[in-house]
């Protein structure tokens, strides 16, 4: 079996430093008290690896390509172990969030081995009230927040005691030798140059679409060039702060059907409102103007694939940290947000975003790009090829998951960083908790507790207001 990687794919992988992880985490929370007898680690290995064949890419490792030809492959490792990927410790005292939290803000920092499948599954015991937290550290070039997504739902269950078909037996073939690759790459050569041409018209395409948007007098869109600096923008380092929470799904619901916008409007302003509070903690003059978000986006996957690949794009949106009053920033939130939209799908009818450019370069394009971001960041202390700060909204399961017989409590889930865009905020819901995640540089960030705390006490002020400002004009069925 080999499965050659996308652009998209390759990109996580060539851009990776030792201080640029492009792991990430999903982290599920499991109840044994569902289970009549109660938790043991030894029963939880075994339905693990009685479930791995449910997502076949757990036992492929990646191989690169000879001299660079094409794009990396994934193959079956014949030397797959699973007791090196799994993992049992237990929390330090007192095993609350933050303990947990403090723990997987250290392991963040591992740097998965490219001679194995990418991936680790710490198994965390000692949590309040008996509960275990299974933390996956898993390599984005994997899948997106889509495909990870279909994974989940195909290890757990959507009711206790689930078990999936038996799995078949696992027969992998040797690791192909250096001249099978370079044969391999050389045949899959031609598919792979066809799409240089598309990705060229791609960058002229929405060139002339964003002239002609400002030429008709559409709102400004942002671009990566339009991120300021901020005391926050700045190369990566190698240390990582993590922090993961559960919010009232019904107040950010609230919030939003008060004020006639969605969801993710809702969120856009809060990630803006704690940004603004942290930047004037640091005496950075946070009136001058909006800072830049990229936005990643889901696209359709192909038949096969729904556990496997990276089908996204990214677009950027203001980030309204320059606005004092919270519904004046919401309403401008959820205005700049259906600009983005607008604009997105312009560009993506245009054959011209940046996952459609990123599919079609050559690896050394893709590490170039990494690096030339990278010195852009440290000579202009401004955003990075994502802006100044990555925001994610993931509308997760609204039902219980089991795992056998021990119930998913909640789920948590994040990507990456960038240099530049220091800090991560995703948001995943997971039946009725808003599950807000934070990522940050530790250099620039010790503590994201601050911008958890920031982000919840504007969850509170709007939900205040929300009953002043009901009006019922949110788009049926957007989040």
């Amino acid at each position: 079996m080999q499965a050659r990687l996308s652009g998209v794919d390759t990109f996580q992988l060539s851009t990776e430093t030792h201080q640029h992880y492009n792991h990430t985490f999903k982290v599920a929370i499991l109840d044994p008290s569902s289970d009549p007898e109660g938790w043991c680690y030894d029963r939880y290995r075994e339905i693990f690896k009685q479930r791995i064949h449910c997502i076949p890419a757990l036992r492929w490792r990646v191989l690169r390509t000879p001299l660079g030809l094409n794009f990396p492959i994934w193959v079956e490792d014949p030397e797959f172990n699973i007791d090196y990927h799994l993992r049992r410790v237990v929390c330090p005292p007192p095993g609350d969030q933050k303990s947990l939290c403090e723990f997987m803000s250290s392991i963040y920092t591992y740097q998965l081995d490219r001679s194995r499948p990418l991936w680790l599954n710490w198994v965390v015991e000692g949590l309040e009230g008996g509960k275990v937290a299974t933390v996956t550290l898993v390599h984005h070039a994997y899948a997106d927040g889509v495909g990870a997504s279909h994974a989940l739902h195909a290890l757990y269950g959507m009711e206790a005691g689930w078990v999936p078909e038996p799995a078949p037996a696992w027969q992998p073939d040797p690791l192909p030798s250096w001249i099978v690759r370079l044969g391999w790459g050389i045949r899959d050569l031609p598919a792979a140059l066809k799409g240089i041409p598309k990705a060229l018209l791609g960058v002229s395409a929405k060139r002339k679409l964003d002239r002609e948007w400002q030429a008709q007098g559409g709102a400004a869109h942002p671009a990566t060039s339009d991120a300021p600096p901020t005391p926050l923008s700045k190369p990566l380092s190698a240390g990582r702060s993590f922090v993961c929470d559960s919010l009232r799904l019904a107040d950010i619901k609230t919030i939003s059907k008060g004020f006639g916008l969605t969801i993710n409007d809702v969120f856009l302003s809060c990630v803006a409102a704690a940004l603004r509070r942290y930047l004037m903690s640091l005496d950075h003059p946070v009136d001058k103007g909006p800072l830049v978000a990229g936005v990643p986006f889901g696209l359709a996957r192909p038949p096969g694939k729904e556990m496997l690949g990276n089908y996204s794009t990214t677009d950027m949106t203001w980030l309204h940290t320059e606005i004092e009053d919270p519904v004046e920033r919401l309403q401008a939130s959820g205005k700049s947000a259906r600009e983005m939209k607008a604009h997105l799908s312009a560009v993506m009818a245009a054959g011209a975003d940046i996952g459609a450019v990123a599919h079609a370069l050559p690896p050394v394009a893709l590490t170039l790009m990494g690096m030339s971001a990278r010195r852009q960041v440290e000579k202009s202390g401004s955003g990075g090829l994502f802006g100044n700060v990555v925001v994610s909204n993931v509308p997760g399961p609204r039902e219980s998951l089991y795992l056998k017989d021990y119930t998913m409590d909640n789920w948590f889930s994040i990507g990456q960083l960038f240099d530049g865009a220091n800090l991560n905020f995703t948001l995943w819901s997971y039946r009725d908790s808003a599950n807000l995640c934070i990522l940050a540089d530790s250099r620039v960030v010790p503590d994201a507790w601050v911008l958890f705390n920031f982000f919840k006490d504007e969850v509170k002020t709007l939900l205040a207001l929300a009953a002043e400002h009901r009006v019922t004009t949110v788009e049926p069925g957007v989040r």
